[in-house]
């Protein structure tokens, strides 16, 4: 996983076409490029997120919109930035044993901070930090 994931997903030059609160939709390649991470490990890590209950509202508000149209689901943002934070659990994580139970408890322990609130917070420090810089 990449560890500037942040900047590639807040500095998207979709940002600016900010058509839902949660960020304009991506297809599920572009988050997979975003962290770095491959299609399973993107699944793999997507089974903890469903945990989630506002990762789970958003996924299955995306499924039913694509259903609409007979088209593959999009994902937004705040979706990558859940996987991203997981994938941060999983680093974080000592090497050698099996880790989803740990991430799992970790993750079950820290569901406010995995919250769309949390994320438009780390979004709007992010871009106050981009402003300092410049």
């Amino acid at each position: 996983m990449f560890k500037e994931w942040r900047n590639k997903l807040f500095e998207s030059p979709n940002q600016e076409f900010d058509l839902h609160p949660l960020g304009f939709p991506l297809s599920l390649a572009e988050g997979t490029r975003i962290l770095g991470i491959c299609y399973r490990t993107w699944k793999r890590w997507e089974t903890l997120a469903m945990t989630i209950p506002e990762y789970k509202l958003q996924h299955i508000l995306m499924q039913k919109r694509a259903s609409c149209f007979n088209s593959t689901p999009p994902i937004v943002p705040y979706q990558v930035w859940v996987i991203g934070k997981i994938g941060e659990i999983y680093d974080g994580l000592p090497h050698g044993i099996k880790k989803k139970w740990m991430a799992q408890e970790y993750v079950n322990a820290k569901k406010q901070e995995l919250t769309r609130e949390s994320y438009r917070k780390e979004q709007e420090r992010f871009a106050s930090y981009t402003l300092e810089e410049e």
